[in-house]
């Protein structure tokens, strides 16, 4: 039974019922195979495992199996996780991450060296009033399918080809044409060096796919295969945008973090259609994920809705909405706004002062929406706080031998293949992060962008 006051501590009633609905029919499920999984677990000698939750912390599995809505956006997290630990271990507090797997694009953001969080995600259109990390996805894969539309535009995605038939390529019986193919045909990627599971490049399929879709265009198969990769630029430069211009953040000031099996490919190419000119790559960028997930630390995150207003908002008022125990790792927030305002915005802060935190406020709002108002009345309505654990310490990879490579060139990493277009250099950090950085002050484009 999920009951809403224990599945979600703040106030608007939809967003509680379907947090709670959500909650009791995943629980359920996620709580039969836990326990099977730790059985399992016990019988093969291993530990009892814990989960990621959506926040990118992981926490024990009898509380994911009590309370399976605080999983189901867990997915991309364990990135999230991985992001910061490669934000502090190359000096880069401000990464704008996109994860490229086989079907979508994952796009997050690192700010000042912390993951970027929402008070709330969505499922099947559903809203889920629990910490997540703030994501933005978009269906541009490497196996995301390309098609023409009843004009005879190129599209791609949202629709998979998936591990299984999988890309013609990969000789699965797979016939539709694929951004993978597109890279095959374009020599991009090629037969002579296996991909990760010893899977061996079929070109005449990939040709044979992309032709049938250049056919139905009028276009020759080079330019079938360029115009596929084009549009999966495109449709991920967007993505990439949403979580920046569109907040009123300028991405020049970022370095652009690539990992995925996919990442690599285009991550030059993305990086010079936002004019940023500085590009990470892990050594283990094909399963940065789950090195993340290994590296997350242990984390409850606790919310009350308390609705303060004005002078109420007092040092006493703040210090009695604490929840968390002595000697407990804590991190305070505020969701606050301004009075007649009808959503909030957070404010990290341990401060029980009002007046410093309606500075912060001020701050954020300012930085946000691009005014303030200080002789509006202030609004605090949810108090949020995060119990953190200790994090295992996990090594990203070793240093590089002090060697650059200068583009065009094709490097092969451990589960990731990473694209230098002409313009850029490419050179490996003491943890084994490939650093790609542009010649100019603009950046070059991939070399499917400057080709006829």
């Amino acid at each position: 039974m999920s009951l809403s006051h224990e599945a979600v501590g703040t106030f608007r009633e939809y967003e509680r019922a379907a947090t709670t609905e959500v909650d009791a029919a995943v629980s359920p499920l996620v709580g039969r195979y836990l326990r099977r999984l730790a059985e399992r677990c016990a019988e093969a000698g291993l530990p009892r495992p814990q989960v990621l939750q959506s926040s990118g912390g992981v926490c024990a599995l009898e509380v994911a199996a009590a309370r399976g809505a605080t999983t189901v956006l867990s997915g991309p997290a364990g990135g999230a996780a991985a992001a910061a630990i490669v934000s502090k271990t190359t000096d880069e507090p401000d990464l704008l991450c996109f994860d490229m797997g086989g079907t979508s694009c994952d796009v997050l953001v690192v700010a000042g060296g912390r993951v970027r969080e929402t008070g709330g995600g969505a499922i099947g259109g559903r809203p889920i009033a629990l910490p997540t990390v703030d994501i933005h996805t978009v269906g541009a894969g490497g196996g995301s399918i390309a098609w023409a539309d009843a004009g005879g535009a190129l599209r791609v995605g949202p629709r998979s080809a998936g591990a299984v038939p999988g890309p013609a390529a990969y000789g699965g019986g797979g016939t539709e044409p694929t951004v993978t193919d597109a890279h095959v045909v374009l020599g991009v990627l090629t037969p002579d060096v296996p991909l990760a599971g010893g899977v061996s490049l079929d070109v005449a399929a990939a040709r044979d796919a992309v032709g049938r879709l250049a056919r139905a265009t009028g276009l020759e198969l080079l330019a079938c295969a360029r115009g596929i990769l084009r549009v999966a630029d495109a449709e991920m430069a967007r993505a990439l945008r949403v979580m920046t211009v569109e907040r009123g953040v300028d991405p020049r000031g970022f370095a652009l973090l690539a990992y995925g099996g996919a990442g690599g490919l285009h991550a030059a190419g993305l990086a010079a259609r936002l004019g940023i000119g500085r590009v990470l790559v892990p050594r283990a960028g094909g399963v940065l994920s789950a090195l993340g997930l290994a590296a997350a630390e242990r984390r409850t995150d606790v919310a009350r809705t308390v609705l303060l207003r004005g002078d109420a908002i007092t040092p006493e008022a703040l210090a009695g909405t604490t929840v968390a125990r002595a000697g407990e790792r804590i991190e305070r927030a505020y969701d606050l706004r301004y009075a007649g305002q009808a959503f909030e915005l957070t404010v990290r802060s341990g401060t029980t002062d009002p007046a410093v935190l309606r500075r912060a406020f001020d701050a954020a709002h300012r930085e946000r929406y691009g005014f303030d108002d200080p002789d509006a009345v202030l609004e605090l309505v949810t108090v949020r706080e995060t119990v953190r654990g200790d994090a295992p310490t996990v090594t990203l990879g070793s240093g590089g031998d002090g060697t650059t490579t200068a583009g065009p060139a094709v490097v092969r990493l451990d589960g990731a293949t990473v694209v230098v277009p002409r313009g850029w250099t490419a050179g490996t950090d003491d943890h084994g992060t490939l650093h790609l950085v542009a010649d100019d002050a603009v950046p070059a484009p991939a070399p499917w962008e400057d080709e006829a």
